[in-house]
């Protein structure tokens, strides 16, 4: 639906980056193809709510030999809550499709914020308005990237670039 390489060479991560797929579900893609990039120094965050879905992105990660991923079980919507990610520590962020499925949308950006180091960035990417329900999530709980902008905003976070993440999805890159 989105393509992952695309949007990670937007993102420069390199060997021993420091990365966080916040809000990663069962496939753990960003971070297992995050992991794939940073090397034996960095570290791939995968934190998600579902604690059960947890041990299944651990094992893939096992499986393709991907010793640096991590999974932290954690409430993105509490500031703090990440505790085992200590502030101003990530290169990279990423929130992909996962605002849509909260009401408290400006307090994960503001827990992913809270992460990131200066100078980090923030991978924002989630589902097109203009799309059937048939991909995706109901019209109502889609997310504009308008919004998305200026609660980035409002948390003094820099807009560097909008992207179209493929047929389905749009992107933002925000800057510490």
């Amino acid at each position: 639906m989105f393509n992952v390489p695309a949007i990670l060479k937007k993102l420069d991560i390199k060997s021993g980056s420091i990365v966080a797929d916040l809000g990663t579900g069962r496939e753990g893609r960003m971070a297992l193809a995050s992991a794939k990039m940073i090397g034996d120094d960095g570290i791939a965050y995968a934190v998600d709510i579902v604690k059960a879905i947890l041990p299944a992105v651990q094992t893939k990660a096992a499986i393709y030999g991907l010793h640096t991923v991590r999974t932290v079980w954690s409430n993105l919507e509490i500031y703090g809550a990440t505790k085992v990610i200590s502030d101003n520590s990530l290169d990279v962020a990423f929130l992909v499709t996962i605002l849509f499925q909260s009401k408290k949308q400006e307090d994960i950006m503001k827990e992913a914020k809270r992460m990131l180091k200066p100078g980090g960035r923030l991978c924002v990417v989630d589902w097109k308005a203009n799309m059937p329900n048939l991909l995706g999530p109901a019209q109502g709980q889609r997310v504009n990237p308008e919004t998305i902008k200026k609660l980035g905003q409002n948390l003094k976070l820099k807009l560097k670039e909008e992207f179209d993440a493929g047929q389905c999805h749009w992107g933002l890159i925000f800057i510490k």
